[in-house]
């Protein structure tokens, strides 16, 4: 079916290609551009009445759950998120409902847990069944790492065990997840690193700090960046104007408006030359020359000459490029899978991409073959197996 806003969309791609605009940007996670993994949190008359609505199909291209919610998110550990009128709740693959909509706002389940938000615009945390692992009562959840969750009740926070028991009591203005045995924590606006029991493992008299990333953080004092070990010791001294984490043994390290690579020991494996340099996953690391993206090993060695005007991070093995004002794919070797040829360009997911063909959008597979045509108004990305569409 071709609707009025196919036709819509078909202007927008014409736009698309006199222009350089984008529908998916560089992220450190897997999740493609435009999915995210929380609802919208709004007022309760905030919701649109619209004619249309939204259910699932498979990778056939099948309406597998019909069109009978008012908004959809896409499934995770086998449940998704649905909205009927202004309430949140969760459905299973067959389409049953199985937590009733009744949230304000609400998350995505992520190792059994899912967070939600109460009309009182107070947090919680529920399981697959819908009941209360931790009560609502937060104004700021974190999720589960290494065991301990970050939780805010009125100004502070503390950390909680599995279950729910109180850890390390709130007593932080800020705080992030635990990252190999350590978390980041905030105290009397001063940044520290605490363990398990809440005791900080170092002082805090740092300008800034990162999480731990295979053995070492970034750090910056007397305005220069360097990297510390768990005990606080200075491993690489602070002698750069910028600092990104460790990924395989090696850091993206600015020294004035040029970047390179470090290895652990602080030596140069690329030296800095290039106006922006970031890790796209697998061993790959985009560079950006002259205004150009291109692609580099971890040894620094060239994969891609610098000739796209972007390149995304590297996701199933595919990262999205822009050529000629138009998108397409490559791969780990830097070689072109599609020509550019799209209007819109979305990461792979479940082995399928959302593209914008001439009348809408689509899915390509992983050779660039076209799999499920535009036949719906809108469409997201497939997760596992299956993708939300509009009818």
């Amino acid at each position: 079916m071709l609707k009025i806003y196919q036709i819509y969309l078909f202007l927008f791609y014409v736009l698309l290609t006199v222009g350089t605009s984008c529908q998916s940007e560089p992220a450190t996670t897997n999740r493609a551009f435009g999915e995210n993994t929380a609802v919208p949190i709004s007022e309760d008359s905030d919701y649109p009445e619209l004619q249309e609505s939204w259910g699932f199909i498979n990778t056939d291209g099948e309406l597998v759950i019909e069109g009978k919610f008012d908004e959809t998110r896409g499934f995770s550990e086998g449940l998704a998120l649905v909205r009927n009128g202004d309430k949140w709740g969760y459905i299973d693959k067959n389409g049953d409902i199985v937590i009733a909509p009744k949230f304000k706002s609400a998350w995505s389940f992520a190792g059994g847990t899912a967070r939600v938000m109460d009309f009182s615009d107070h947090l919680g945390l529920i399981d697959q069944k819908g009941n209360y692992v931790l009560p609502s009562e937060y104004t700021e959840i974190k999720s589960y790492a290494e065991g301990l969750i970050a939780v805010k009740k009125d100004s502070l926070f503390g950390y909680l065990d599995q279950d729910g028991k109180t850890v390390i009591p709130p007593t932080f203005i800020r705080a992030w997840n635990f990252r190999e045995g350590l978390a980041k924590v905030a105290l009397d606006e001063k940044i520290t690193m605490i363990d398990k029991t809440g005791k900080p493992v170092f002082k805090a008299t740092y300008q800034r700090i990162g999480s731990f990333a295979e053995g070492l953080a970034k750090a910056k004092w007397e305005n220069k960046f360097g990297y510390l070990n768990k005990n606080g010791n200075t491993i690489i001294k602070n002698q750069f104007d910028n600092a990104g984490d460790f990924n395989q043994g090696i850091a993206v390290v600015g020294i004035g408006e040029q970047y390179g690579l470090i290895d652990q020991s602080g030596k140069f494996v690329v030296k800095p030359q290039y106006q922006t340099i970031f890790y796209a996953g697998n061993n790959r690391w985009v560079i950006v020359e002259d205004a150009k993206f291109g692609l580099i090993n971890q040894n620094g060695e060239i994969v891609t000459d610098p000739v796209y005007q972007q390149i995304y991070t590297f996701v199933e093995g595919r990262a999205i490029y822009q050529r000629d004002d138009l998108w397409g794919y490559l791969n780990l070797n830097g070689q072109e899978i599609t020509p550019p040829q799209y209007g819109l360009a979305w990461s792979f997911q479940s082995g399928l991409a959302r593209v914008g063909f001439r009348r809408g959008i689509g899915f390509i597979d992983t050779t660039g073959n076209p799999v499920i045509l535009p036949d719906f108004s809108d469409v997201r990305d497939f997760q596992e197996g299956l993708a939300t569409v509009r009818l």
